[in-house]
């Protein structure tokens, strides 16, 4: 009776640990935040390696730094509002079907507010060199349901941050040349939440178990481009960005309920229990290519295209590993090692994963915008500008923890030279996700089976406001580089 009451709850717990981190994988799938100016924003995203106006624009091509008259400092932030509705056509765990949520609510709401600092300074040390760093947020999502919620055992909260921290130094023009090289050290946390049923009939809520994985890490990756401009009349950048690996380390924790005896196919009474393990994941940042333009058509229009490319089919699977499970036994104020157990319960290793595969089959994506400048005068600026960004998820894997699909961007925004050098400006735009409702049809590849069958409703909101600073000393303006 003891050996079926632990590989009962046992395995259970194993299978919401590997349930929760291999979801943990598509909430970095396909939200690439390009809110590192409040300027770019406003155009669409357009002219992003190409337009080089202030200290933030070298995070999208180094080699803008060259146009510097001097110095610039920016401080700038976004607010991404992420809206998502479920309607949950069915949902099921352990084979059994009518899950609901509170008060048999099939619709459930995630979504949140995502904020974005970032801080840019550059500064010329020389007529043909400059220097920059950066501390930017290029990578981020966050998805929060209900923990009594109809989709509660495919995942509650997916969240991730990523902060890279770019310094950079750009040379030319020569020729109209400039190039720039960049190195970043990006850090990831990521955090992932969620329900899994114990295997009563029915299904109790109370008896659900909550868990909760959170991981970190370092990674390391380059940046580098080119700027061409030919007099005050056009310009051209290419923008390179490395792929980074992060092999994200961390603890898986969740807590089981006490249930009375008999309410699981005749077993005594299951004391509460909380266990614990080390939790590693394999995360891979694709590597991008952004081809931009910038043409000056008069004095107070100005015109900017962006190109970027993707390379999200080189994030084929995620690999995931525990290791090192501890149980907390009832009465205890310390974890027991798995090998530490008594006699009677080490049959529970053989239970436990070490390891899991799951194949998402991302595709290299394409953006593609347009925006225009407007002058009306030398104090203020007006932006609009818009196109295309291509989701990485296929219509046959798309999760609950990213209802990812392609989007349409529009977007507005204005600029205001308060003194001299100093600006502020306010970008707004908009994402029309997917062409309507987006289709979910989601099944665990684990030991409850959980699935989902369901309709999504998405759409974001960006709110980005930038303080820029530009100065034009150069305090070595009289050394002497090149020809």
């Amino acid at each position: 009776m003891h050996k079926t009451r632990w590989r009962v709850y046992l395995a259970v717990s194993a299978g919401v640990l590997l349930g929760g981190l291999s979801a943990g994988e598509s909430s970095a799938g396909g939200l690439a935040v390009n809110e590192a100016s409040a300027r770019l924003t406003g155009t669409g995203y357009a002219g992003t390696a190409a337009l080089a106006e202030d200290a933030s624009m070298a995070w999208y091509n180094p080699a803008g730094l060259t146009r510097l008259e001097g110095g610039s400092a920016v401080f700038s932030g976004s607010a991404i509002q992420l809206d998502t509705t479920v309607e949950v056509q069915e949902a099921t765990t352990w084979g059994q079907g009518g899950i609901t949520g509170a008060y048999g609510s099939m619709e459930a709401s995630g979504g949140g507010l995502l904020g974005v600092p970032n801080f840019h300074v550059a500064q010329k040390v020389h007529d043909k060199v400059a220097l920059y760093l950066g501390v930017v947020a290029p990578w981020g999502d966050q998805t929060n349901f209900s923990d009594d919620s109809a989709v509660r055992y495919l995942g509650t909260l997916s969240q991730l941050r990523t902060i890279d921290i770019n310094p950079a130094i750009a040379i030319g023009p020569w020729e109209g040349f400039s190039v720039g090289l960049g190195f970043n050290a990006q850090n990831a946390r990521g955090r992932f939440n969620q329900q899994f049923a114990l295997p009563t009939r029915p299904v109790l809520e109370p008896g659900d178990i909550n868990a909760q994985i959170k991981v970190d890490d370092w990674g390391y990756g380059w940046n580098a481009g080119v700027l061409y401009e030919y007099e005050d009349v056009f310009r051209i950048g290419v923008g390179y960005r490395s792929a980074i690996n992060h092999d994200l380390g961390g603890e898986a924790k969740f807590r089981t309920p006490a249930l009375p005896a008999g309410l699981i196919g005749g077993l005594p009474e299951i004391p509460s229990l909380s266990l614990s393990a080390d939790a590693a994941v394999n995360l891979a940042i694709p590597q991008s290519v952004t081809v931009s333009g910038v043409w000056n058509i008069t004095d107070w229009v100005q015109v900017l295209g962006d190109l970027q490319w993707t390379g999200w089919s080189s994030f084929q699977s995620l690999d995931t590993s525990l290791d090192n499970y501890t149980v907390r036994l009832p009465g205890s104020t310390a974890d027991t090692p798995v090998a530490d157990l008594p006699p009677a319960l080490r049959q529970i290793t053989s239970l436990l994963p070490a390891e899991d595969l799951i194949y998402e089959n991302f595709r290299d994506t394409w953006r593609a915008t347009v925006g225009f400048q407007f002058f009306p005068s030398d104090k203020l600026t007006l932006r609009l500008g818009g196109g295309f960004d291509q989701s990485p998820v296929h219509n046959a894997n798309r999760t609950l923890r990213l209802p990812d699909a392609n989007r349409w961007i529009l977007s507005t925004g204005f600029g205001v030279e308060l003194l001299p050098g100093i600006y502020a400006d306010f970008g707004y735009a908009h994402y029309f996700v997917g062409a309507g409702l987006t289709r979910i049809d989601e099944t665990n590849q684990t030991l409850d089976a959980s699935s989902l069958t369901a309709t999504v409703e998405s759409a974001a909101n960006v709110f980005a406001l930038q303080l820029t600073y530009n100065w034009k000393t150069d305090p070595w303006s009289d050394l002497e580089i090149g020809g």
